[in-house]
């Protein structure tokens, strides 16, 4: 989730109140951490960019009230492109897409111009995944002087933002704080820049020109987004491009050139879904009056129209996490009210028995109880560099991806339950010592033709004397409870453990597991202090 600030004032200027806004928030699904005479704070869930900003975030809440109700078509260009952007061959492979427009009639007085640098800041962060997945940069259009080309080069100049003076990219990348932080994604390059006839306006996605510089009393932007995806860099541009004419703006599209191929950007169509109104009551669980279902999606932002037994969903442009029948149910989940529907008892004559498997790990947490380690939960969708990077796992093969991940916290399943538990112990590391977890949750595998789903234990503990004897006198304890008298230990390096203090658990002549002590690389990276032992066994 990102946190949101809105003033209450401006709030008040785009015809909200905060104190009635709380509900709707809720309402929607977002949460409100704060709202007082002075501030409304909300956090914002991934699938909503569009409303990180206050235009859309006022969009969304008028239209949800029924104050405001979707036009199809609302969404516009004006006029011909004037502008054309040459793309060179040299970015392929580095960062090869870019999508631009030029908006005019713009008000960036009153604090709008704060409001847009922060939203397009989050949109980087969050959907272009801290600025390796798309940038985009915001440049006063009177200052440019066309054409625009978007090449990548080791030599080039600039005059960074809020600098003086020209530098070389190499001396930017470097000598920068915003080159420190983003410099990594170009590495040493060629640097991919975009530069008008006269000069580079931006060094792309590190920082943009001084020269170019947007501020309270420029009415015409020239806006370019670069990045490594072709559809997030125009979903990017054509969420933007929505933001600008709902605050009053004028948009008018540019000219991508690829060699012998043009396309024009941004495309400001609806994309129409057709969803049959069973399909909406069997989720619901209640029946729909149809004129019912067209105001329901009305709050939602849609235009729709019925169709016999279907109903049309006209999808604006700026709802980029609408991808198929199932978002358009939960929307009119949400416009129905979650709180409305009620559960049905699921019908049937068997009687139900705890399994196997859940008798052995509810047994087995009693004996981890019992030696006085807590229980953690944690989630299984994570990222790879909580689960390979920080345990200096340099292959990081084997893992399930998330596809379309909407937030870079969370792009794959765990292969492991140790990167999480030490995410606890890091957490915690001004509670008392010694501090002692397990974890009993699943794990996930991918071997290039099928997934695999095991259920583990993950046993850690942290304090200034914690060992290997410690976790091999902690893991005889724990195979006690489930019947396993005897293992034997085999040399194995396992990422992330010392090498020489880590072993293989053995019963019966297979590999269930592993113990030992966490590498200090391992434990610099969490932030945790003291030594830490951890296994982790296959149930």
């Amino acid at each position: 989730m990102a946190t949101t600030r809105f003033n209450t004032d401006d709030l008040k200027r785009q015809g909200l109140k905060a104190d009635a806004t709380k509900g709707i928030v809720e309402s929607i699904g977002m949460e409100v951490e704060k709202v007082d005479g002075k501030e409304l704070m909300v956090d914002i869930t991934p699938n909503r960019p569009d409303m990180l900003d206050i235009v859309g975030f006022t969009r969304a809440l008028s239209l949800f009230a029924g104050e405001q109700t979707p036009r199809e078509g609302h969404y516009g260009l004006e006029g011909e492109p004037m502008i054309e952007v040459t793309v060179s061959q040299k970015l392929k492979g580095i960062r090869p897409y870019i999508a631009a427009m030029v908006v005019r009639n713009v008000d960036l007085k009153k604090g709008n111009l704060k409001y847009l640098i922060d939203f397009t800041e989050k949109l980087a962060d969050t959907n272009g995944r801290r600025r390796r997945k798309l940038a985009i940069g915001l440049h006063d259009f009177e200052s440019i002087q066309p054409p625009i080309i978007y090449n990548a080069s080791k030599e080039g100049e600039i005059v960074p933002l809020d600098g003086k003076g020209k530098h070389g990219f190499g001396e930017v990348v470097s000598g920068t704080d915003q080159g420190k932080e983003y410099g990594g994604i170009v590495g040493k390059g060629p640097y991919p820049f975009v530069a008008d006839a006269e000069k580079t306006i931006s060094l792309a996605p590190i920082i943009n020109s001084e020269l170019t510089k947007i501020t309270e009393t420029t009415t015409e932007i020239f806006v370019e987004i670069t990045g490594t995806s072709v559809f997030a860099v125009r979903d990017a541009l054509n969420l933007l491009a929505c933001r600008f004419i709902d605050s009053g703006g004028q948009v008018q599209p540019c000219t991508i050139v690829y060699g012998k191929k043009a396309e024009l950007t941004p495309e400001l169509n609806y994309r129409e879904m057709k969803v049959r109104d069973l399909s909406i009551e069997k989720s619901l669980g209640a029946y729909i009056d149809p004129n019912k279902i067209i105001t329901m999606a009305n709050r939602m932002g849609y235009v729709a129209a019925k169709l016999g037994k279907d109903t049309l969903f006209y999808v604006p442009p700026y709802r980029l996490d609408v991808l198929n029948e199932q978002d358009i149910i939960d929307d009119m989940a949400v416009a129905y009210g979650y709180e409305k529907i009620t559960p049905i008892p699921i019908m049937g004559s068997a009687v139900g028995i705890e399994d196997e498997s859940t008798a052995r790990a509810n047994r087995l947490a009693r004996t981890m109880l019992g030696l006085g380690f807590g229980e953690a939960v944690n989630n299984y969708l994570t990222n790879e560099g909580l689960n390979f990077n920080a345990m200096t796992d340099k292959e990081a093969k084997g893992s399930v991806k998330v596809a379309h991940a909407k937030t870079e916290e969370i792009t794959m399943l765990r292969t492991t339950l140790i990167p999480g538990l030490l995410q606890n112990l890091s957490s915690s590391a001004h509670d008392p010592m010694p501090q002692m977890l397990f974890e009993i949750g699943p794990v996930f595998a991918f071997d290039g033709k099928k997934i695999a789903e095991g259920k583990r234990i993950g046993i850690m503990g942290e304090h200034s004397r914690a060992n290997f004897s410690e976790i091999k006198s902690v893991v005889e304890s724990a195979l006690r409870s489930l019947g396993m008298g005897s293992f034997s230990l085999a040399a194995k390096e396992v990422n992330g453990f010392v090498k020489g203090r880590c072993a293989a658990i053995v019963v019966d002549g297979k590999q269930i597991g592993y113990l030992g002590e966490i590498h200090p690389q391992v434990l610099e990276n969490f932030k945790i202090e003291e030594p830490v032992f951890a296994a982790e066994i296959s149930l």
